[in-house]
């Protein structure tokens, strides 16, 4: 895996592991200050999301990358809504869709890191 899809992809795990974070702690006062966690969260995964696709060689990948941007933009404008006070419905479980997506790209991540230092193993 090169480099910089590595650290792409460890950008978009870190934001995961943080939305999921804050979502399960009760006492993370994510709306107070006007910091918006989720939603600050959510607009930097579909963001790292959508950049990564261009730099994913893997087909496959791409594909899951494409829909992680879709899913975070939609999850993200349910967010804004409840922000504005709206009722929502949440297109997906907000405890689940953080962990099964980071679960998706972590041991691709690692996988990608392994075979890289195989190959340099190889070559030296």
């Amino acid at each position: 895996m090169k480099p910089i899809l590595k650290w792409q992809y460890d950008q978009l795990l870190k934001e995961l592991l943080l939305l999921q974070e804050h979502q399960a702690d009760p006492s993370c006062p994510c709306e107070t200050e006007s910091e918006m966690c989720v939603r600050k969260h959510l607009l930097i995964i579909e963001a790292y999301a959508q950049e990564t696709v261009s730099i994913e060689e893997n087909q496959e990948y791409q594909e899951k990358l494409t829909q992680l941007a879709e899913e975070a933009k939609a999850f993200r404008k349910a967010e804004e809504a409840a922000l504005r006070g709206e009722e929502t419905l949440y297109p997906f479980d907000q405890m689940a869709w953080p962990r099964t997506w980071r679960k998706e790209f972590e041991a691709y991540s690692l996988d990608g890191e392994v075979a890289e230092e195989a190959e340099s193993e190889e070559q030296g």
